[in-house]
Formats: C-alpha cells, sequence, structure tokens
C-alpha cells in the first residue's frame, strides 16, 4: 500500500500540476531522492501524467532502503516521524522497498534505482538527462541537500522546479544562494516544503 510519512503533500501536489512547460519537451523527466513508501513519487505521477497527453514521461526513484544509518538532519538527534520529534530512527528496511515494488509494478513511467544519491549523480554524471521536476526528501543535512540541489539544478532547464522537504531543518539559505547561480528563485514556501524554479 502506498503511504507516506511526511506533510504538506497538498502542496507537492499543487507544484506538480502547476508546473510550467516553457519549451515544449520531447520528454519530460521528475525525480524523488527518497522513496519510502512511494507516496511522493504517486503524487508527482498522478498530478503530471494528465496533463502530458503523449508526451514521454520518466519518472526516477532513487533509495537505498536497507536501513543504513546516516546523519539524517544537522546536528539533531531526533527523527521526524509523523510530524511529531521520535528518538528511534525510521525503518526503511528492504521489505519495505519490496512492498513499494510491488506499488508501482507495470507502471510504464516509473523507474526505481535502489541505491544512494551520491551513487546515482556518480553513476548519470555524464547523462544529458534534463529534469523537470525533483522532489528531495533523502537525507536532510545542508550538505547533502546542497550537493544534490547543485547536481540537479545543472541539469535543469527554464521552468524546473526543486521541492526540499523539511528545508526548515537545514541551512536553507546555504542552498537557495547556491542554486541561484542557475537561476533558481523561490515560487512558494510551506511549513516544512519549499519549491523553488528556474527562471530564465
Amino acid at each position: 500500500m502506498i503511504r507516506g510519512d511526511s506533510s504538506e503533500y497538498e502542496l507537492l501536489k499543487k507544484w506538480c500540476e502547476t508546473l510550467p512547460f516553457f519549451e515544449k519537451p520531447k520528454l519530460v523527466t521528475t525525480c524523488e531522492v527518497g522513496v519510502r513508501e512511494g507516496l511522493g513519487s504517486q503524487i508527482i505521477m498522478m498530478s503530471l501524467v494528465p496533463r502530458l497527453g503523449k508526451t514521454e514521461y520518466q519518472h526516477y526513484a532513487i533509495d537505498p532502503y536497507g536501513d543504513l544509518e546516516y546523519d539524517h538532519f544537522d546536528n539533531h538527534p531526533q527523527w521526524k516521524r509523523d510530524g511529531k520529534w521520535s528518538s528511534e530512527a525510521p525503518k526503511y528496511s528492504d521489505e519495505m522497498r519490496d512492498q513499494m515494488i510491488k506499488d508501482f509494478a507495470g507502471n510504464p513511467h516509473y523507474k526505481f534505482y535502489n541505491m544512494t544519491d551520491v551513487e546515482y549523480m556518480d553513476i548519470f554524471n555524464l547523462s544529458k538527462t534534463v529534469y523537470d521536476l525533483v522532489f528531495l526528501d533523502g537525507p536532510h543535512t545542508t550538505k547533502d541537500i546542497l550537493r544534490e540541489a547543485l547536481w540537479f539544478a545543472e541539469r535543469s532547464r527554464k521552468g524546473t522546479r526543486i521541492i526540499i522537504d523539511d528545508y526548515n531543518l537545514c541551512n536553507f539559505e546555504v542552498i537557495r544562494a547556491a542554486i541561484s547561480y542557475w537561476d533558481f528563485v523561490i515560487y512558494e514556501k510551506g511549513n516544512n516544503k519549499v519549491c523553488l524554479e528556474k527562471k530564465c
């Protein structure tokens, strides 16, 4: 069963439904880093597929699963679960991954990469893929988000949106300033999610 453990999914839906296509792309590409139970990816695809008609569409989902231990937030010993802080780390088990794979089985737009964000960026570093929308919901340290945001910003076009979950728990100003080099500006902020859009 596809579920989510974040908040403000209504904003994610709105930002997908209003994604501007200034160019008429032959291929629309979206990506989620940090899939967990799949709700973010489901919302992205369900919001975009009806708008695209016969335009080719691909969604990439990246998550290593395997209950890896990592620093989730900057200098924060606890984890956010269902909107509350907990000392217990959330589970990202292989069983959760297997269920997510079953949930998306047969979806022609969905491509899952069972790896870390760093592994994905290393493997596809020379790829010519241009991303139209990226949802960053993996590790939430400033360093990790900055690395991801810069990588995807370099592979964007006018109108591309980068959405960051739990932006208020990292040094968002550093990230915003860094990707402004690629003409990204704040499109809209929620309490937990922020959407940046490439303007030029």
